[in-house]
């Protein structure tokens, strides 16, 4: 066992670092060490060269921080997501990511396994999502233009991603403001859990009303808080005006941008001028899925959303207090008598 930066890590790794791998190291015969650094945090077991050699074939994902992997392990290990972080700018990104979710725990907070470092080369052993992102699953279907995602499961999904970003904003001491909160950031495991992942950008929280102040500016167009476009003082209030968008998303299965909004605007500003009256609000709603047994649901979510937008930080409501508004909008979804 070896204590790191205040964390027990220990070692489950099953290396094959025996001499033999001269041959493929040939930088040993130079004096410079070939073995990898690890930093462990759960009980997982590979081999070094299955992680460093990933095949572009499992490639899943790609994004402003790196390319992510599925890789099933062997000796029937299971399957774990390997992300390769870009090079240039990843030690701060691997440095956050480790900082973070090395200490965390929660159901919907995406699990680290480990991390191995060598040189350049930086990678990340994560659990596996096998339904992807929430943006993806959002926009798949399944047949005849019916939605992957149900109602119950999109209130399921918003729940669970709701207690992840309240944890780490109310069960974090300090707390933690994610900063980059959005669709493809909120992963779907087999039973559709939602967790949050990428924490690259994250920032651990000033104690100071004020907020902490950020030396760049971070996020994603289309789930940046109006705030952030005059100051670089950020809070946890920056983080539930991005999730509103994402509540945004679910309940009208659009996107946060969209030419049909018009030149420079989002789907925050689409739906505050669609939906005036309750007539009007319908029509917001996705189209897909919408019907007489999930509309008043659907409304109450659509409210729940206009909340964490409002364009003033002070007016949006805490995350302990959305998980509360959503556990009280639970779905009593009545079924048709013809559903099977």
């Amino acid at each position: 066992m070896v204590k790191i930066g205040g964390l027990l890590l220990v070692s489950y790794l099953n290396f094959k670092q025996s001499r033999t791998e001269a041959e493929r190291h040939p930088e040993e015969e130079n004096g410079i060490s070939p073995k990898w650094k690890l930093e462990s945090f759960h009980h997982v077991e590979f081999d070094v060269d299955e992680i460093s050699g990933v095949d572009e074939e499992n490639l899943i994902g790609s994004g402003g921080t790196g390319k992510v992997y599925r890789l099933d392990l062997k000796k029937g290990c299971g399957t774990v997501a390997v992300k390769q972080i870009w090079k240039g700018n990843n030690v701060k990104l691997v440095t956050a990511e480790m900082e973070i979710l090395g200490k965390i725990r929660h159901r919907n907070i995406l699990k680290l396994y480990a991390c191995l470092m060598k040189g350049g080369s930086n990678f990340l052993v994560l659990e596996y999502m096998e339904n992807g992102n929430l943006f993806q699953a959002l926009h798949r279907e399944i047949k005849m233009g019916r939605p992957e995602l149900d109602w119950s499961q999109r209130y399921k999904i918003a729940l669970g991603a709701a207690k992840g970003i309240a944890y780490l904003h109310h069960d974090c001491s300090p707390p933690i403001i994610h900063r980059d909160i959005k669709s493809t950031n909120i992963l779907l495991g087999d039973d559709y859990e939602a967790k949050i992942a990428d924490f690259g950008v994250a920032k651990v929280a000033e104690v100071s009303p004020r907020g902490s102040e950020c030396s760049c500016f971070t996020g994603t167009l289309g789930y940046i808080a109006p705030e952030l476009a005059y100051s670089f003082k950020v809070t946890e209030k920056s983080d539930i005006y991005s999730f509103g968008v994402v509540l945004l998303e679910l309940v009208t299965g659009r996107s946060p941008i969209e030419e049909a909004y018009g030149e420079g605007k989002d789907i925050v500003y689409w739906v505050s001028t669609h939906s005036n009256d309750r007539e009007n609000v319908v029509k917001v709603l996705d189209p897909k899925l919408v019907s007489d047994f999930v509309k008043d649901g659907m409304i109450k979510f659509l409210k729940i959303a206009a909340l964490c937008t409002t364009k003033l930080p002070n007016l949006r409501p805490n995350m302990k207090e959305v998980v509360k508004m959503l556990i009280d909008a639970e779905p009593r979804i009545i079924r048709s008598p013809s559903a099977c």
